[in-house]
Order: C-alpha cells, then sequence, then structure tokens
C-alpha cells in the first residue's frame, strides 16, 4: 500500500505518529445468525471504549460468517488484542493477512469504525481463507483496507 491517503482515509502527513503498525486479520464468525445483531452490537461497544484507552484504531467488517478488521497502533497493544481475540470463541480459524508498518494511520477519527454486516465483500473475504499466492493475498488485503477506508469516509 502507498504511503500517500486512500480514497475515504484520514491522512495525518505531517503529523507523524511513533511507530505505528497495521494488521488485518480475517476470521470464521461462530455467531449465530438469530444472534448476531447483539453480539456484534455489544462487541462494537466493547471495542470502541477499549481501542480508545489503549491507543489503536481501525475498522471492522461483519459479512454474517466472517470478520474482518484493520487495527492501528502500538505493535505492543494490537499483540496484546491479538492474543485475546485468539481466545474468543466468537471467532474460529483467525488468519493473519496483512501486518505491516505504516507511516500514519487511516482510521485516525475511528476507534473502531464498523459498518454493518455486508454481504457484497464476503466472497472477498473468502478468498482470503483459502491459499492465495503472495501477490494475490496482497491485492485482496490492499482491497479490503481500501474498501473499509472508503465506507470509514461515508
Amino acid at each position: 500500500m502507498s504511503s500517500e491517503a486512500k480514497v475515504g482515509c484520514t491522512s495525518n502527513l505531517g503529523a507523524r505518529d511513533p511507530v505505528i503498525e497495521s494488521l488485518l486479520y480475517i476470521s470464521r464468525s461462530t455467531v449465530s445468525s438469530d444472534q448476531s445483531q447483539r453480539v456484534i452490537s455489544s462487541v462494537v461497544d466493547t471495542a470502541r471504549r477499549r481501542n480508545s484507552r489503549v491507543g489503536l484504531t481501525g475498522a471492522l467488517l461483519f459479512t454474517g460468517t466472517h470478520f474482518a478488521q484493520v487495527i492501528e497502533g502500538d505493535a505492543n497493544a494490537i499483540e496484546r488484542l491479538m492474543v485475546a481475540l485468539r481466545r474468543d470463541a466468537r471467532h474460529d480459524d483467525l488468519r493473519v493477512v496483512e501486518r505491516q508498518i505504516i507511516p500514519n494511520r487511516r482510521f485516525t477519527e475511528w476507534s473502531m469504525a464498523y459498518f454493518g454486516p455486508s454481504q457484497f465483500v464476503s466472497r472477498h473475504v473468502t478468498r482470503l481463507l483459502g491459499n492465495p499466492s503472495t501477490v494475490d493475498r496482497r491485492r485482496a488485503a490492499e482491497w479490503l483496507t481500501d474498501l473499509l477506508c472508503e465506507f470509514a469516509a461515508s
């Protein structure tokens, strides 16, 4: 991903943070469809409070069967969150798709942006659960991150 701001993402060029890591993960949801709205609402509320407290920003997407999330911030804070997510019974087959140092946060206004359930991107998230080539994985990860940025700008 280039260091230029993507459409819909906030860029704070010139106001550089200390080292900012960005992580994109996907996981299979174990949440039943009849409980999903209540559970996801609770997840988002909790994430917004926690992320604000520990300095994380990002965006969450729920397809009905999968989660995709971009998380930005200090590497240690991200690692602590990932440990908790791997233990969370609502996630199965959690996979880190992309992890990189970025020059600036893309979701500066969002401790956790959430856009509601999205069937539209389900096949793209599912594709990342397969065994894509490194090039295909990078392309899909960049596309998904860009999409989340555009959603956040809406």
